[in-house]
């Protein structure tokens, strides 16, 4: 059983703490891993971002600790847009989809980018980085808040699907050439020097049945965020980084967080294959245990 944390569950985990190499062997002795995320590793350097003494020392504590995972062998999935390339390669070659870590000589040079920032090598190009990582986050959310201001006709027809049928909504609609369009844009973005006309080919496999699941899900992520847009009114700042989280857990069989708000949504853009577990309290290692020891029968857990 692979399991993916959120962020959260990482300041959590550190907090008590659950020494990395014992806690590996334990889940091991229960077939089960702890997945690494390169989200992760973004979003816990977002606190060397600051001059402020108690965020560096905070920042230092969590990638130090995230750092012994690493060394002590714990795989660690690509980010999201390599994902989107390892499906690509799949259809191409017409192999399933098995490439999602990644190698040793990529997790070494993690490792090593963690001991800098620790002995103070937070240089300019990592902060900006950072920064254009959280100026795209409030790009999209308020481009996409004015777009449905201009869009009454759309806001309008996202308005009228109701919360029960959402997940049929969300089924029809990846379906649909809309949706393919969609995809030949993030594959764009991953490829510009890619045709459009072969971006819309590889779409279309990707999407077409049984659709790979980080296709399926980036289509499904914007689809959600633009309904829960036009239904709230707006979107809180943080979710497409935790958006940016669940799609990394994709390939994953749990997703785990302590924000019981998406279990509404995480469901909606994971398969089936990977089951969502909202932490409700209690030492965190156990907790992640107990996960190895349950049938995931349920789309949503609070255990």
């Amino acid at each position: 059983m692979d399991i993916y944390l959120d962020t959260i569950l990482w300041n959590l985990l550190c907090d008590q703490p659950a020494e990395p190499e014992a806690f590996i062997q334990r889940l091991a002795a229960k077939n089960a891993r702890l997945i690494l995320g390169i989200h992760n590793f973004y979003e816990l350097t977002k606190s060397f971002r600051t001059s402020r003494s108690p965020s560096l020392d905070r920042g230092k504590q969590l990638l130090s600790y995230f750092n012994r995972f690493i060394d002590a062998g714990a795989p660690c999935v690509k980010d999201n847009m390599e994902l989107l390339a390892v499906e690509m390669w799949a259809v191409k070659l017409n192999i399933p989809v098995t490439d999602i870590f990644l190698l040793e000589a990529d997790r070494a040079l993690i490792s090593a980018k963690i001991a800098s920032l620790g002995s103070g090598g937070f240089d300019d190009k990592a902060d900006q980085f950072l920064k254009t990582q959280n100026e795209f986050a409030l790009g999209t959310r308020s481009a996409q808040i004015n777009l449905l201001d201009e869009r009454t006709d759309l806001k309008t027809r996202l308005q009228a699907i109701r919360p029960d049928s959402l997940e049929r909504w969300l089924e029809l609609q990846t379906k649909t050439s809309a949706c393919t369009g969609v995809l030949a844009q993030h594959i764009l973005q991953r490829f510009s020097d890619v045709p459009l006309n072969e971006a819309m080919e590889y779409a279309v496999a990707l999407l077409a049945p049984p659709s790979k699941n980080f296709a399926r899900g980036v289509v499904r992520s914007d689809l959600y965020y633009n309904w829960r847009c036009a239904n709230r009114g707006s979107v809180p700042k943080d979710l497409i980084d935790d958006i940016y989280h669940v799609l990394n857990a994709v390939y994953c069989d749990v997703y785990a967080t302590q924000e019981k708000g998406q279990g509404e949504y995480a469901p909606l853009i994971l398969t089936p294959r990977t089951k969502v577990a909202i932490y409700s309290g209690g030492p965190v290692d156990q907790w992640i245990e107990n996960l190895a020891d349950q049938p995931m029968s349920l789309s949503v857990q609070t255990v």
